[in-house]
């Protein structure tokens, strides 16, 4: 249908002196297909039948660029295409009246539901009171008090099916629709929901180039970005390369997170100068770190915009919105006998249900709407009344364990679906959610036979489709369909069919890889593939950690970690864990705080693999990272032994690298314990060995900032102790110049911290105020609470000499706010 559609256009665009135009008809049904006839572009297959008889007479009867389409290609179409009703037609050779439609255009369809599910959802039952709850706060949306409805309930309770009777009620208003889905495979993809709600949004096809792809997105945010950066921004989150359309972007990876969430803010801002927005954020129980921060700023901003924002979890998620003037909670609770009598006859329609079978769902489907409609399928599907009574007493009774009471029904239904039970079980190892091409290149079965089993799935309502093969997605109707399609696997079947996807990933979808490494290290783990299994978990955690996303990074670090401990190999073993913890401790640093407990464990843990692995070069980086956890306790004297031990293996090794790290580590400790002749001779000597090319790594695996700024830094307040204010001062210039020529943000907020310092000790108070409000814009910017807390501390200071000393204490104790009951507390007390 797309495909005709944009022929037609694309003929119509031609440039000819003779207007061209296009017909186009199309039927679906079965065919013989015969020998190849013709040559060249000419050249086709002969086919026979009824159907291609119908296309060529809809094709007759058409417009001119119009495409017309059988009533058995209509049903297959759901809502993807607006369509119009041309009435019915005689044709010849075709028995009996034919209905006719006109194609006009891919509808405006968003969600994976919307285009197939509309026509097949039972009536709301038992919903009223809470659709007129969420009309009222739509109401109040639009007049510019945004609102969020937090809209909780166990698994099949109906949440999804309020949201799409709410999406039903303001369908005839004004207004942009936003949804976004969380997966269960997807948990620590950073970003996931908001990357898949902008490909749909931009009509991303799986053979599209990363050029169409940048085509796509350059249109879809023509209407709402404000800058060149931002459209940037969110292709960089797409993961699409730039192809020299947008300006390099010259960011750190905190400054990179930080531009890209203000981006996505500022998207939802310029739609509601438009019309008022809708937004639904569903199955929020499998929001991932970055989304949920993303989620967050949303419910924050949106109080005074011309939003409805309505988030979807089940009852175990809490959600840390509660509490807010324009936040309401709606729990959805189970449904009552009658509510579930009148489903099931809703459900059953023209079908008359034995009395004592109709008694047996309503007490054994306890409630659950969900439970109740399949169960109530389950039913009707079965050959006789006997059938029918196994069906329904093989299901147990209610009980805690909800999901067991709807096992008995949906495995009935998988089994009665001969082949597509196995398209089913492949479709639900792969996941909730997957594509037509890698179902087709994993499946061992012909297209046809695919496409059969298919259909099959869609029918029985397990399964819903967007789009046509090759292009088309699928759904399995909820997570629970998943979970029991997949629980058929055995074992042994379950781990060759992950290793099966696992390489057709690898070998056939590069760009699968490249997007989300831990979807292809989550198929190597439960195929037992460990070290393919370890190196995509940290690919996937280097990856985050590039992008700032340190919360999903700890994460893919962690499971990388659990996989090697399978390694049948100690010393593979050991070398794999000393450089997954090496990676995984500044990512907790970063997370949690350097004095954090978790940090000392994993940096020990690092320390002890290479004092046994007797390599003294791996043991350079966990000793630094020991230094900084002890030193921001407090616990200078472990410090200095670090300090010592670090020389010492500069010295045994002949190694430039790690006695510049050991100065590094030497100079904040002499200057601790009041030795600043000796402090400044090790910042000179680190500064002596610095190279910026050479040590640009340096700022990542070692105590997180440039070696170089630190001493420029240290040396600027050492220099005016020392009586040296003319050099300090510009040692002062020369570590900021460095810091922000290096573009790295921690290590510019170490220099202004010190700037600080200096300009204290010189009582300057106009230039402490300038700098440390320098310093508390940065940290705000790129979430550093460290120096946050440092900046606040020394915008006070200047109030300390006023008579009265109120606003002293008050940004003080805005600096103890930012420390207490964090990692950080020790080193600020």
């Amino acid at each position: 249908m797309r495909a005709g559609l944009e022929a037609v256009a694309a003929v119509a665009g031609l440039k000819s002196f003779i207007p061209l135009q296009t017909r186009v008809g199309i039927a679906t049904g079965l065919v013989v297909v015969g020998d190849l006839i013709g040559s060249g572009e000419a050249q086709e297959r002969g086919i026979i039948g009824e159907t291609p008889n119908l296309a060529a007479r809809l094709q007759g009867v058409a417009e001119p660029n119009m495409v017309v389409l059988a009533e058995s290609t209509r049903r297959l179409l759901g809502h993807l295409f607006e369509l119009q009703d041309l009435g019915t037609r005689e044709f010849k050779g075709i028995g009996g009246a034919v209905p006719v439609w006109a194609a006009l255009r891919p509808s405006s369809a968003e969600s994976r539901f919307d285009a197939l599910h509309g026509g097949r959802l039972t009536a709301l039952i038992g919903r009223e009171e809470e659709l007129e709850l969420l009309l009222r706060r739509w109401s109040k949306a639009k007049t510019g008090e945004g609102q969020v409805v937090l809209l909780s309930g166990e698994a099949g309770i109906g949440k999804s099916r309020l949201t799409v009777a709410l999406l039903e009620s303001v369908a005839s208003e004004p207004h942009t629709r936003l949804r976004y889905f969380c997966s269960p495979q997807h948990t620590d993809s950073a970003f996931h929901p908001i990357n898949k709600q902008m490909e749909r949004a931009a009509s991303f096809a799986h053979d599209d180039t990363p050029r169409a792809r940048l085509d796509k997105l350059d249109m879809l945010l023509a209407r709402t970005s404000t800058s060149v950066e931002d459209v940037a921004l969110l292709a960089e989150m797409l993961s699409l390369p730039s192809d020299g359309r947008f300006p390099a972007l010259d960011l750190s990876p905190q400054q990179r997170r930080q531009r890209t969430l203000d981006a996505l803010i500022s998207q939802i801002e310029v739609l509601t100068r438009s019309s008022p927005v809708l937004m639904i954020f569903e199955d929020v129980h499998w929001i991932d770190p970055t989304s949920q921060e993303v989620l967050g700023r949303i419910v924050h901003r949106i109080a005074t915009l011309r939003v409805l924002l309505m988030v979807t979890f089940r009852s175990e998620f809490e959600p840390p919105w509660i509490g807010h003037p324009h936040v309401t909670a709606l729990t959805i609770n189970r449904l009552g006998q009658r509510e579930v009598d009148a489903m099931i006859d809703q459900v059953a329609g023209n079908n008359v249900l034995p009395a004592n079978i109709r008694q047996d769902i309503i007490e054994r489907t306890d409630g659950v709407p969900l439970f109740v409609e399949e169960m109530t399928t389950t039913v009707l599907e079965a050959a006789n009344q006997a059938a029918a009574e196994h069906t329904v007493a093989a299901v147990p009774s209610p009980s805690p364990a909800v999901p067991a009471s709807l096992h008995a029904s949906l495995m009935a239904r998988l089994d009665r679906l001969g082949p597509a039970k196995e398209v089913a079980q492949i479709g639900a190892a792969i996941g909730r959610e997957f594509s037509h091409a890698l179902l087709a290149a994993v499946v061992r079965n012909t297209e046809t036979e695919l496409e059969m089993a298919l259909d099959r799935l869609i029918e029985a309502g397990l399964l819903f489709r967007q789009g046509l093969p090759p292009l088309a997605t699928y759904l399995f109707k909820h997570a629970l369909v998943q979970d029991v399609a997949y629980g058929t696997l055995l074992r042994a079947s379950r781990q060759a069919l992950h290793g099966r996807i696992a390489n057709t990933l690898e070998k056939d979808f590069s760009e699968v890889i490249e997007v989300q490494p831990e979807l292809l290290a989550r198929h190597c783990a439960e195929a037992g593939l460990e070290e393919q299994a370890i190196r995509y978990w940290r690919a996937a955690g280097e990856k985050a950690v590039r992008r700032a996303s340190n919360r999903e990074a700890i994460t893919h670090f962690r499971q990388a970690l659990a996989r090697n401990e399978k390694q049948s190999s100690e010393i593979d073993r050991s070398l794999a864990e000393l450089a997954i913890l090496s990676q995984l401790g500044p990512a907790l640093m970063s997370v949690h705080g350097w004095s954090a407990p978790e940090v000392g464990v994993v940096f020990e843990r690092a320390e002890h693999l290479a004092r046994e692995l007797e390599s003294s070069i791996d043991l350079a980086p966990p000793l630094a990272g020991l230094w900084l956890f002890h030193t921001a306790r407090g616990q200078f004297s472990r410090a200095e032994e670090i300090t010592e031990e670090l020389f010492h293996i500069a010295h045994t090794l002949q190694h430039a690298d790690i006695q510049l790290q050991a100065h590094h580590c030497a100079w904040p400790i002499c200057w601790f314990r009041g030795a600043l002749s000796e402090a400044k001779a090790h910042a000179d000597a680190g500064i002596a060995l610095y190279d910026e090319v050479r040590h640009a790594k340096h700022r990542y695996l070692y105590l997180g900032h440039d070696p170089a700024v630190c001493a420029l830094s240290i040396k600027s307040v050492l220099q005016w102790l020392l009586g040296h204010p003319i050099q300090g001062q510009q040692s002062e210039r020369d570590a900021i110049d460095l810091a922000r020529r290096l573009r790295h943000a921690p290590s510019l907020a170490h220099a202004l911290w010190f700037v600080c310092q200096a300009q204290v000790a010189r009582s300057d108070a106009a230039a402490v105020v300038n700098t440390a409000s320098e310093l508390l814009a940065l940290s705000e910017e790129h979430g550093l609470p460290q120096t946050r807390a440092t900046a606040l501390a020394y915008l006070g200071w200047p109030w300390a000499k006023a008579p009265t000393s109120i606003a002293a204490y008050d940004f003080l104790r805005m600096a103890a706010r930012c420390t207490i009951g964090s990692a950080y507390e020790t080193i600020y007390a």
